[in-house]
């Protein structure tokens, strides 16, 4: 009992803190804000703005007795699918205000940490987040921004070996970067992991989509066997350009989402994104009901899975390894 009594009280003193770190949450105000800063688009259904890039996230919401229009107010802004927006967006959504601000990637987490200490920010975080200066530790964050990272060093390594394994006689990778995203680790990480196994590699810098045929055109020219493509909003919302370029060029593909292989890419390698984005509602929840964002651990996913694209494999006459199909969880015939 005297556990639960003190349970109590620090919840108290936290809520009473809250109130005064991140004014927005206060008591007595008829229905919380929510605000999505969404890269892509806000359009969605009447009631529920950025549905397509937050459902799952708005579907935790539900799941924990939150109704959009109702308990929850939601507000939408978007970057309009460029990285430069996501600063503008967030601008916005402080103004407003909101009470707190949800995202789903780390350039927006960014961006949103640029223009607020104050309010709580709920965010995906792709790299490693107190590198960024956006965490003092995972355990205990410690400002007003938490939520899930998938980032761990050895992730682009693993890629990179599967694509070894599926490629066993591959000298020379590919690579997609976007310099607007510099500041994300992943194009270090791919350097170092590519010396360690042998790799060449001719990493490719694009920034804009109109920009892939011809950068896909010369990794191929310079010897390329494969494309790696590295962790980026602006390539997320292009995998079907990317997969039909790398086809045309006969390139395999390593990419980091499923939705890639989905769309014609030979191989994918990741956290859930879905199970990320719906996670993030318990953070809200949390927060909404008086929790200090610092106090609230960022958590890392456990599990990742693998996607092949067999016909993806057909139509670069590619016979898939059976170590590597033993690996998949999710082979598309």
């Amino acid at each position: 009992m005297g556990c639960l009594m003190w349970k109590r009280g620090r919840y108290l003193y936290l809520w009473s803190a809250l109130v005064t770190a991140f004014p927005g949450v206060a008591a007595g105000q008829s229905a919380p804000r929510v605000g999505l800063l969404a890269w892509a688009s806000c359009n969605g259904p009447s009631n529920v703005p950025g549905l397509s890039e937050f459902e799952p996230f708005v579907r935790g919401l539900d799941e924990l007795g939150y109704k959009p229009g109702e308990t929850v107010i939601i507000d939408c802004r978007s970057a309009g699918g460029r990285d430069k927006g996501l600063a503008v967006a967030a601008a916005e959504l402080v103004r407003l205000p909101v009470d707190v601000i949800v995202t789903t990637s780390q350039p927006g987490g960014r961006a949103a940490h640029e223009v607020t200490h104050t309010i709580p920010i709920v965010s995906v975080v792709s790299g490693d987040p107190v590198e960024a200066g956006l965490a003092r530790s995972l355990a205990k964050p410690g400002g007003n921004l938490t939520g899930v990272s998938y980032y761990v060093t050895e992730l682009t390594a693993k890629r990179l070996e599967l694509l070894k394994e599926m490629l066993p006689a591959i000298a020379k990778v590919g690579v997609l970067a976007n310099p607007d995203v510099s500041y994300l680790p992943f194009e270090a990480d791919t350097k170092r992991a590519a010396k360690q196994l042998g790799l060449e590699l001719s990493i490719q810098q694009v920034s804009d989509p109109a920009d892939f045929e011809s950068a896909i055109s010369r990794m191929k020219a310079e010897g390329a066997q494969a494309l790696f493509v590295l962790p980026d909003l602006m390539f997320a919302s292009q995998a079907g350009h990317i997969a039909t370029a790398a086809i045309e060029h006969r390139l395999p593909s390593m990419t980091w989402a499923s939705w890639f292989a989905q769309e014609g890419c030979l191989m994918a390698y990741s956290a859930d994104y879905e199970e990320m984005a719906h996670r993030l509602a318990f953070y809200v929840d949390r927060i909404l009901k008086g929790a200090n964002p610092g106090d609230l651990p960022i958590e890392q996913p456990t599990t990742f899975k693998l996607w092949i694209n067999l016909r993806t494999a057909k139509v670069l006459d590619l016979q898939v390894p059976q170590s590597v199909l033993l690996l998949a969880d999710k082979v598309i015939e």
